[in-house]
């Protein structure tokens, strides 16, 4: 499983976990789905309405806005970034909700801007190659 980001995206990515120091950032990729590869075409930055550096949240109203910008585009959510103080591994929190929400997720460090991608798949945590085009 590969994930394509492009670098202008990686880029307002990383700028948007700036902003937001030292809360979490969290932010929706919108792409392609093309077998077992995930292609990102857009970012779309989220508040996180936790206001927290140990975890994020996302109102309902704006998760719903994002399922609605997807479907109008056709476009698929292919991956949910959050920043990390820490390394760039899924918290037990992080984890629960992959249950939830099946896509790609990313973490990015924010200390060294390490990044990481997984997937649930079967109660089992797997990595995701991050490409970067």
């Amino acid at each position: 499983m590969i994930i394509k980001i492009p670098k202008n995206i990686l880029n307002e990515l990383i700028n948007y976990i700036y902003i937001n120091k030292p809360n979490e950032a969290v932010c929706f990729l919108l792409g392609f789905i093309k077998e077992d590869t995930y292609i990102v075409n857009e970012l779309v930055k989220v508040k996180n309405a936790a206001n927290s550096p140990a975890e994020f949240y996302v109102e309902p109203d704006e998760l719903l806005s994002i399922y609605k910008r997807a479907e109008e585009k056709g476009l698929d959510i292919v991956a949910i970034v959050h920043s990390h103080h820490g390394l760039p591994l899924p918290s037990t929190i992080d984890i629960k909700y992959m249950k939830l929400n099946p896509y790609v997720w990313i973490i990015i460090s924010i200390t060294d801007l390490k990044m990481q991608a997984f997937v649930l798949n079967e109660e089992k945590v797997e990595p995701v190659k991050i490409v970067i085009t």
